[in-house]
């Protein structure tokens, strides 16, 4: 391997979706220098190239008030409040509840509608400010280590390959794609047969007629226009794995996003799974617009502005880590004295060959089915991968339960362990040798909680 340059920092985070984004700019503004290795050419993740403009798990629906309060703080807060406030991204507690094409349950309902060209300029924007040095198509290549620790990463770009040095790294890949190539054990899927929740390909369509789309909704009490699929499934017109319809508007009026298809059988993390996926995905989308067109409340007139080129992964693997949350552990609201982050987002993880059904949402096969909201901790032993300790990861790829993950993935959580993460690094290069594992969780709570995140243990939920 020919190596053209070395490059060295404080903090190296490999993966600039939200909680890659959240982890750098948190340990930069503590005076780190900070490098985000990123394959794509936009931070965001999902959000900004998988089409997700919909920033989910940050706000919660109190239904006595119908007010949409806050639930993760700090840097989720201080960034969509940017937003907001230049007109960039809707305000949850500005929509009319009762007639909503936002979203139709508290979960989607308290999600923060983005401008997605807005967005990508404002996470930009506040590494430039301060000081995160992005790679854009950039791929981690590999991990070099020294006896407990990574000492550096090889990266391959357009320059070749270049050796990437730091004092400590996070992996926010999504994927665990550093700390498997660092050989922390890692899990991939569910345990009967390592098969994953399916996979995404997000469209949008334009010149939507969102009050007719509305207004049926609510008069038939059917967000998802089940029984309008079930008779085209009946008349053999819909031929599609999922047989629920998922869409929500974004900033434009006439403007929806569609999340309907569901590819099965994909695994995230293998070239050739991914790249059938997104062709299969394509055909899906063109196969389901010209139903929708022919028999959906809303869509007779309307034009597909953009069908993604990016996959919406839901799962793939998740670390072995120092603590491992189960599905029992949230189930019954454990606490934990070192949490650092949290969800109050739904279970939402289909089930892996039957698209349209998730076991977690009411079934009463499933005695862990949820019947109530509750709130998740997250411990920081969680996101500390075993056998390495200048390494740390957030995101989907924590050490949980897959069960647990269909709560933790959404963006709010993602970005509040991002920013416990990045906090970290900075107490761990400043007062703990590099290591992950001695630094004070007292200390990272406190920190946390002044930069304005919100303390788990003081949600309003049960």
């Amino acid at each position: 391997m020919n190596i053209v340059r070395e490059d060295s920092y404080d903090f190296v985070v490999c993966g600039g979706g939200m909680s890659g984004f959240a982890a750098a700019v948190s340990a930069a503004k503590k005076g780190l220098s900070v490098a985000i290795i990123e394959c794509t050419g936009t931070l965001g993740g999902t959000a900004a190239s998988a089409g997700i403009d919909h920033l989910l798990g940050g706000r919660k629906l109190n239904e006595e008030t119908k007010e949409h309060v806050r639930v993760v703080g700090g840097l989720f807060d201080e960034l969509t409040d940017h937003l907001i406030g230049r007109g960039e991204a809707i305000e949850p507690n500005s929509i009319d509840l009762t007639f909503n094409p936002f979203g139709w349950y508290p979960r989607m309902a308290s999600g923060i509608v983005v401008d997605e060209t807005a967005l990508k300029i404002a996470l930009d924007e506040f590494c430039e400010k301060y000081g995160v040095r992005v790679y854009f198509f950039t791929v981690l290549a590999e991990a070099e280590l020294s006896g407990n620790a990574v000492t550096s990463v090889i990266v391959c770009s357009k320059d070749g390959f270049v050796r990437i040095r730091a004092r400590v790294f996070a992996d926010c890949t999504g994927d665990a794609d550093l700390c498997k190539m660092a050989g922390c054990p890692v899990f991939k899927g569910r345990d009967s047969d390592g098969l994953m929740t399916p996979c995404s390909l997000e469209m949008h369509v334009e010149n939507v007629d969102a009050k007719e789309l509305v207004s049926y909704q609510n008069a038939h009490q059917s967000p998802k226009l089940v029984e309008i699929i079930d008779r085209l499934r009946e008349e053999g017109i819909w031929t599609l794995s999922s047989r629920i319809f998922v869409t929500v508007r974004m900033m434009k009026e006439d403007v929806f996003m569609v999340n309907t298809s569901r590819l099965v059988m994909v695994d995230g993390t293998d070239e050739e799974s991914v790249s059938r996926a997104i062709a299969e995905g394509r055909k899906q989308n063109l196969e389901l617009f010209r139903i929708m067109k022919a028999h959906f409340p809303g869509f007779q007139n309307a034009r597909i502005r953009r069908i993604y080129d990016y996959l919406g992964v839901r799962e793939t693997r998740r670390i072995d880590g120092r603590y491992f949350i189960t599905i029992g552990d949230a189930l019954s609201g454990k606490q934990y004295d070192d949490c650092v982050a949290a969800t109050t987002y739904n279970f939402d993880l289909p089930d892996p060959v039957i698209s349209g059904y998730d076991p977690m949402m009411g079934d009463t096969r499933n005695p862990n089915a949820v019947r109530r909201h509750i709130v998740i901790q997250v411990p920081y032993r969680a996101l500390l991968p075993k056998g390495i300790d200048n390494l740390i990861a957030a995101g989907r790829c924590v050490g949980a339960d897959r069960d647990v993950m269909g709560a933790l993935r959404v963006i709010g959580p993602c970005m509040m362990m991002g920013q416990a993460a990045g906090t970290a690094a900075a107490l761990a290069v400043r007062n703990a040798q590099d290591s992950f594992p001695a630094v004070s969780t007292e200390e990272l709570r406190k920190t946390l909680w002044e930069d304005g995140v919100l303390d788990p243990a003081k949600l309003p939920f049960d």
